[in-house]
């Protein structure tokens, strides 16, 4: 793990989903779309996992295209990667790893 200036871990500066929904002064959006390159904002998660958790089911995703379209646009539904995300951040600390 490594040490910030502060003599802080890195692991404590990382604040979980909870403190994160806890802070935000607005509402947070009901449906994000996946980043283009780097990280998605409100969950820090990169576009290929985003894929890969709506795939199995873990997360909502909705695809929105018109009619007659082959491409379209695809969403994912903010408040199922959060639950999602705390969901297996408190099995973890339950099952002891």
């Amino acid at each position: 793990m490594s040490q910030s200036i502060a003599g802080q871990s890195s692991a404590s500066l990382r604040p979980t989903a909870a403190e994160l929904q806890a802070e935000r002064q607005g509402p947070l959006p009901v449906w994000v779309r996946g980043p283009a390159r780097g990280l998605e904002f409100y969950s820090s998660c990169s576009r290929a996992k985003l894929y890969q958790w709506a795939g199995e089911g873990k997360i909502k995703s909705v695809s929105i295209r018109e009619p007659g379209k082959i491409r379209g646009c695809r969403l994912f539904h903010l408040q199922s990667i959060l639950d999602f995300i705390e969901k297996n951040s408190n099995e973890r600390t339950e099952g002891g790893l």
